[in-house]
């Protein structure tokens, strides 16, 4: 790998001296191109400038622009590889792949040298010589043959290096089936079974999952859901019987009735026809003559009717139908026959009017006949089903007393109803004569339901104003209970309110009271403590001044007259008018007192003072 056009020629020449040197006067080697000289049959290389050849057995060969590469001038070959491919070159006759990450220039000097092209590395196939590269892309499969031998190759990049090689084919993963040569890979979807074939025997595949087989006997169908009621491949059955059905199947030519179930059947011999419903089934019956739809019958008048109608049934053994009549749709078909025979009968003998009464009664109701046990439900209108429709009850007792017992016993068949949904009287003359009849009867019934109509809404308004009038008398009554209920209920929380005021009132003034006498108590009882605390201060201060006044003479005389003057005081209080006292007292008003009596009140008085 050269990084330049020196380096190449460097590469080409090697160690050999070279018969051109640079030089002033020569041979001009453009910018971008190489020139090859040849000396004694040896080729050389020499990049841009001006060369001068100095042996005499040297010549210029060529000169070639690094523009077209790939050159090849004798035994030299130059050549550039672009980056992300390969170069396919052969050494003699072994094949290579030369490659560089950022592309290069690349010079050899081998006449056994030969290029032959490039490649892009991420080329699904290469092939060059013996030597092939595959990359299988992600989600697929490369089918390959190698020395006759097939194989599958997995995702990824894979080299080989042989003669014997062929890729055959990409095969996508997301195939059920992939098949190449002998080789066969499948997967079983959760759910389903795979059926195939080995050794000409048939196999079921009942495991979820991928599967490899290399064999040439070997051959995949396809795989189907596990629910499928019949899978057949070959001599191997799985037939998967709902409720309410049966399974018709021959072994050996004899009848064989599989039940409700899964049945896996090995024997080749052992032939699976149909499945036969056991479950209630309506038919809808059918004539060769038809009109709009429609089995065209006679009445007793011969007048032509158009009928639809339907059979409901049920296949109570279905080993005796399948032995009786045959398969599922010869059973239909009997059926329909044989239904379809005696309907015709029944109104063959019925007269016109009879069914054109049955039919106004039906427009109100249903088509439907139902007996016993046996009723069936035709849409939700059972509710407006009317019993007395003689037509229709006579259809039904004659249909079923000539169908139902004889097909039980004798081919397995409950014959549950007969269901006349619609008729009409093809011809056209009395047709628009019952239709006419019909729309006077209809406009009678109308002016007939329009007076009881109104009649009906007279005794509604009527009964509506009585109502009105009841509502508001009870709502004034109720207006006037309420009124007085409140006006009680005031009165009664106002004389509440005062009782609870005067209480309180009361309350407060006891309180009061209490608080008061108590405060009056506490004064008294403070004063005459004080009154106490006094006169005991003022005796004390008295019994020491007399004490100290009787230590002497004149403190006793003192004191004495200080006792006179306050008995005369008291005694004197309270006189408001003049008193006269004697001579002797005006002089000495002490004179009321002897003198014994005051010594003793004052001995008395002394005598109590020192006691204090």
């Amino acid at each position: 790998n050269c990084k330049s056009i020196e380096e190449a020629c460097a590469v080409v020449n090697g160690s050999k001296g070279m018969p051109q040197t640079a030089s002033a006067f020569g041979k001009l080697i453009p910018e971008g191109s190489v020139g090859f000289a040849e000396k004694n049959g040896v080729m050389y290389a020499c990049g841009p400038g001006r060369y001068r050849l100095y042996h005499p057995r040297a010549g210029w060969a060529d000169v070639r622009s690094f523009a077209n590469l790939p050159c090849k001038v004798g035994p030299i070959t130059i050549f550039r590889v672009p980056a992300g491919h390969y170069g396919k070159v052969f050494v003699g006759n072994d094949p290579f792949l030369v490659s560089s990450s950022e592309g290069g220039l690349f010079a050899v000097n081998d006449p056994s040298f030969r290029y032959d092209g490039d490649v892009k590395v991420d080329e699904g196939y290469i092939k060059h010589g013996t030597i092939h590269i595959i990359r299988v892309p992600k989600g697929s499969y490369g089918c390959v043959k190698q020395n006759n031998v097939p194989a599958l190759l997995p995702p990824g990049v894979h080299f080989f290096k042989t003669d014997d090689f062929v890729l055959t084919k990409f095969a996508s993963l997301s195939d059920e089936a992939i098949t190449f040569e002998t080789i066969t890979r499948f997967f079983v979807p959760k759910g389903n079974i795979g059926m195939a074939w080995r050794d000409s025997q048939p196999i079921f595949f009942q495991e979820r999952g991928v599967y490899l087989v290399d064999s040439p006997m070997f051959r995949y169908v396809k795989s189907v859901p596990i629910e499928t009621p019949r899978i057949i491949l070959g001599s191997r059955k799985i037939i998967t019987v709902k409720e309410g059905m049966v399974g018709v199947s021959h072994h050996k030519g004899q009848l064989k009735i599989l039940p409700p179930g899964r049945h896996i059947i090995e024997d080749e011999e052992h032939i699976f026809d149909e499945f036969l419903s056991t479950q209630q089934m309506c038919l809808n019956l059918t004539k060769d003559a038809r009109r709009d739809q429609l089995m065209i019958c006679e009445s007793r008048e011969l007048v032509r009717i158009g009928i639809q109608a339907s059979v409901f049934y049920n296949i109570r053994d279905p080993k005796l139908a399948v032995i009786k009549i045959g398969d599922v749709k010869d059973i239909e078909n009997f059926i329909n026959d044989t239904a379809a025979a005696v309907i015709t009968t029944i109104i063959r003998t019925t007269s016109l009017a009879e069914i054109a009464q049955s039919g106004r009664s039906m427009e109100k109701g249903t088509g439907m006949i139902n007996s016993g046990e046996d009723k069936l439900h035709d849409q939700g209108d059972d509710d407006d089903l009317e019993t007395n429709l003689p037509f229709f009850d006579r259809m039904h007792t004659d249909f079923i007393s000539r169908l139902r017992e004889n097909f039980l016993n004798e081919y397995g068949i409950f014959m549950l109803n007969v269901r006349i949904g619609d008729f009409k009287v093809l011809d056209e003359d009395i047709s628009q004569s019952i239709a006419n009849h019909a729309s006077t009867t209809a406009a009678t019934q109308a002016k007939l339901a329009n007076l009881e109509g109104n009649r009906q809404i007279d005794l509604v308004n009527k009964d509506s104003d009585f109502r009105i009038e009841r509502m508001q008398a009870d709502v004034d009554a109720h207006r006037m209970t309420t009124n007085a209920r409140a006006k009680a209920a005031a009165m009664k929380e106002a004389a509440q309110a005062e009782a609870n005021a005067l209480k309180i009132h009361a309350a407060a003034r006891m309180e009061a009271t209490k608080l008061e006498s108590e405060a009056r108590a506490a004064s008294i009882r403070v004063i005459a403590e004080a009154e106490a605390e006094a006169t005991r201060a003022k005796g004390d201060a008295e019994s020491e001044r007399a004490t100290k006044l009787g230590s002497i003479e004149f403190g006793r005389e003192i004191t004495l007259a200080e006792i006179h003057a306050n008995m005369v005081m008291k005694s004197m209080a309270g006189v408001e008018k003049v008193v006269y006292l004697p001579t002797e007292m005006q002089k000495n008003p002490f004179a009321l007192f002897s003198p014994d009596a005051l010594s003793g009140v004052a001995s008395a008085a002394l005598t109590q003072g020192k006691h204090r």
